[in-house]
């Protein structure tokens, strides 16, 4: 901690009294520390230089200005709902719902305190995301449905680097997003020609999964405990939608085997609390039972 004293404010330049409140190369004056409290998260201005705090600091200029003046609406900017009057979120010039904050943290990685430090310019792009929205809408004002069109425009998975243990988080690619006017006109045909090939290769079912992985989760105990033979059959949804307790059946040269869907999941290895897989998504079906007749490969038909 500095000496007390007259000294330059390292953020702004004016000239302070005290101790003054530290940066990486300097201290800042307690002026300078009201408005760092709005657009940095806790002890994040400690490890950066004046220069860093002073460009953010400019950045959000205007609404650093303007935060003690906004009002809260009577409904959230993003979505139009009734704004909550607690499970509301304060952005540097506005007010959203928990559950578009929710969204926005999902999106952006990060944590709420980020968010709020955050404009709502910033927030709201994120929403206009084909996956987000359910889909996109043409130049013409013709909106198609994202469910209808991920049987030839599947989300696109990959792995994001994050500092940590893992080093690595599931994130996903929307083809949407990308495709041109034209190619979002056209995509309504391609996906029924899909699903016609699909239909004359595998026949009329509800759904259509093909296997890539399979997992046991537990192993038998040799009767010292009650351990379960769960499965978990990963793959993606080709044709249709699985809903929990639905049957799979999966063809084999002796006859046809059935499985009872006890849970479904994601695409992560052990999470199983989705209610429904949707045309399109890669995720698992978690059955119990000897599973020794389902390969990588195999194509089950849910009816």
């Amino acid at each position: 901690m500095a000496l007390t004293g007259t000294k330059i404010c390292a953020v702004c330049g004016n000239e302070f009294k005290g101790s003054g409140n530290l940066c990486k190369d300097g201290y800042y004056c307690n002026d300078c520390e009201k408005k760092i409290r709005r657009v940095f998260q806790e002890d994040e201005e400690d490890y950066l230089s004046a220069a860093d705090i002073r460009k953010k600091l400019n950045k959000y200029a205007d609404a650093i200005a303007a935060y003690d003046s906004i009002i809260k609406p009577e409904t959230c900017p993003v979505c139009g709902k009734k704004l909550p009057k607690l499970m509301n979120m304060r952005l540097l010039d506005a007010y959203i719902c928990m559950g578009c904050a929710e969204k926005a943290r999902d999106m952006l990685h990060t944590g709420y305190d980020a968010i709020g430090c955050m404009c709502l310019s910033e927030i709201r792009p994120l929403f206009e995301q084909a996956a987000v929205r359910g889909g996109r809408a043409d130049s013409s004002g013709v909106f198609h449905n994202a469910d209808a069109l991920r049987i030839v425009y599947p989300l696109i998975r990959t792995l994001r680097e994050v500092p940590g243990e893992d080093g690595y988080e599931v994130e996903y690619i929307d083809p949407l997003d990308s495709l041109s006017d034209e190619e979002l006109r056209a995509a309504p045909a391609l996906a029924e020609q899909r699903r016609a090939e699909l239909e004359a290769k595998y026949g009329t079912h509800k759904a259509i999964f093909e296997v890539d992985k399979i997992t046991k989760l537990y192993n038998e105990s040799k009767g010292r405990r009650n351990y379960r033979n769960e499965y978990r059959i990963g793959g993606r949804v080709l044709m249709g939608n699985i809903v929990l307790r639905d049957q799979a059946v999966v063809k084999r040269a002796e006859g046809t085997k059935e499985l009872l869907i006890r849970k479904l999941g994601n695409c992560q290895e052990y999470r199983s609390d989705l209610k429904e897989l949707k045309e399109g998504m890669e995720g698992g079906l978690f059955v119990e039972a000897v599973l020794s007749f389902v390969y990588p490969g195999d194509i089950l038909c849910i009816d």
